[in-house]
């Protein structure tokens, strides 16, 4: 998989697949911002991006997987979505802007575990 062959996600269309029911699931894996933070996108799971090979293999295979992270260019969420669907995850995508264009957006947070 190359990086122009990820699914690009603008916040308004993850946020309406949440609205209509759709099999997603944000993953967290930020790493610039992630230790001040104290939200995240609602219903996400956790990845810490610096140690993300050995977690990829506990995602579900039956919904899209969808990578968020803080970097320009949604750089850490690219690398971490080459490396799932390389690794046998067949659905990945990033939100475009990540985080930061999520709770610009005013799309749901909630409180972060730990």
């Amino acid at each position: 998989m190359a990086w122009d062959d990820v699914t690009r996600w603008q916040p308004v269309d993850l946020f309406a697949s949440f609205r209509m029911g759709d099999a997603v699931l944000p993953i967290d894996v930020r790493d610039l911002t992630y230790r001040e933070s104290t939200e995240k996108i609602k219903g996400a799971v956790r990845i810490d991006p610096f140690e993300f090979e050995g977690a990829i293999g506990g995602l579900p295979d039956d919904v899209e997987l969808i990578f968020y992270c803080d970097r320009p260019g949604e750089a850490t969420s690219l690398k971490v979505a080459m490396y799932a669907f390389d690794h046998g995850k067949p659905r990945v995508g990033v939100v475009v802007g990540g985080f930061p264009a999520w709770t610009e957006a005013g799309y749901p947070v909630e409180p972060k575990d730990g």
